[in-house]
């Protein structure tokens, strides 16, 4: 006897739904995946970068003759361009956003946040130290004679962490990433700091 063609036509679609059913128990859609906050992974995967900048920084760092205790300035100074220059070798290719990424928008926003929510006298106040400067190019030396104008603490707390070895400092309206050991600029934010009348 043969089916019914309705009653087939059901058949199949009981085994596609049996079927679908089957392969969404295998791989269910996590809620969290669904709920995956864009900043967080975007901050993660800038500390990700900065962390392997870090252990790149380390193991070039480990390359060089070990401070002796006494070293004179000259001989700290001449042990830091080895590691600059070694830095270099290692990211020959290295460009604005490789490290900051698409977390650069995030901190944008925080350092404007914070800018707003001080009055102008105090804006004015922690940008005096900051060094006017063309922009500045990855792999380039922090200028020696430049101050190294610190973030405001309040400021400083709300962006993300980083390891030993990098810091954020400011240089005209870019927010760099500076390589502490190697004193080179690792990576920049261009006009990431409001601008502010002097």
């Amino acid at each position: 006897m043969l089916a019914n063609p309705a009653r087939l036509h059901l058949n199949r679609l009981l085994v596609i739904v049996g079927v679908m059913t089957a392969l969404a128990a295998a791989f269910p859609t996590s809620q969290a995946q669904e709920r995956v906050n864009p900043t967080a992974t975007a901050v993660k995967e800038f500390l990700d970068r900065a962390k392997a900048y870090v252990e790149l920084q380390k193991k070039e760092d480990g390359g060089l003759p070990p401070e002796k205790p006494g070293n004179t300035t000259s001989n700290v100074e001449i042990r830091q361009r080895a590691l600059t220059a070694r830095m270099r070798l290692a990211r020959p290719d290295a460009r604005q956003g490789d490290l900051f990424g698409s977390v650069a928008p995030v901190i944008r926003d925080i350092v404007v946040k914070d800018a707003q929510s001080r009055a102008p006298k105090d804006r004015k106040a922690a940008m005096k130290e900051v060094p006017p400067q063309n922009p500045p190019k990855v792999n380039a030396e922090y200028p020696a004679k430049a101050d190294l104008a610190t973030v405001p603490p309040l400021l400083l707390a709300n962006l993300p962490q980083l390891p030993e070895g990098l810091e954020y400092r400011f240089m005209g309206r870019y927010l760099i990433l500076r390589d502490t050991k190697a004193n080179l600029i690792a990576d920049f934010i261009p006009e990431a700091v409001p601008v502010v009348t002097r």
